[in-house]
Formats: C-alpha cells, structure tokens, sequence
C-alpha cells in the first residue's frame, strides 16, 4: 500500500475545500474517496489513473493523473511515483512511496 505525499499545492486545494469561502464538502468527499482508492491501489479501476504528458510546472517529471470525477465539473489528480525530498527532486524506487503533485480541474 503505497504512502502519500503531499506537494504545498496540493496541500493548499485540500484546506480550502475544507473550510473557508471555498469549502465544499460534496467535492471535498470525492477527492477524499479517490485519494484513498490511490493509497490503496494507484492502478485501481475507478481512478483510470494514466500517464500524463506536459504537466504545467512539472515537465521533467512523469506525472499521473487519475480521476476524481467526470464530466463538465471534471477533477484530477496529478501524481507520481515515489517521494520529494527536501530539494524538489523525487526519489523513485522508494517502497510504495506516491507523491500527491496537483489536485483541480481537468488539465
């Protein structure tokens, strides 16, 4: 079962849904659920979790994104193998280590 990590950004997406002007507790529980189905199996079914290309920010590394719902209100996120460490940099092959990069609308 790999562990997650959080980026400050992604981080910051889930206190906003959580409380102030922002919150929303109805999308808040589908990022929640979708962030469990990756800590217990990041292939799972429901995520269609897939490479991602291009991603804003983070083009030296292979990103995945996988789903938290679908439609015109569409959410990701955006993740990759292994952990940060202290200097940005991933450090892959880490036991089941996931580093959460993103979480928002579709891309």
């Amino acid at each position: 079962m790999p562990t997650l990590h959080y980026t400050p950004a992604a981080t910051r997406v889930l206190h906003r849904l959580e409380r102030g002007r922002r919150a929303d507790p109805s999308r808040l529980r589908r990022v929640r659920r979708a962030l469990d189905h990756l800590a217990a199996d990041p292939r799972h079914p429901g995520l269609c979790s897939h490479r991602y290309t291009c991603l804003p920010g983070h083009e030296r590394t292979a990103a995945w994104t996988s789903y938290v719902n679908r439609g015109t209100d569409a959410w990701r996120i955006y993740w990759t193998w292994g952990a940060a460490d202290g200097d940005g940099q991933d450090r892959h092959g880490q036991d089941g280590a996931v580093t959460v990069l993103l979480i928002g609308p579709h891309l």
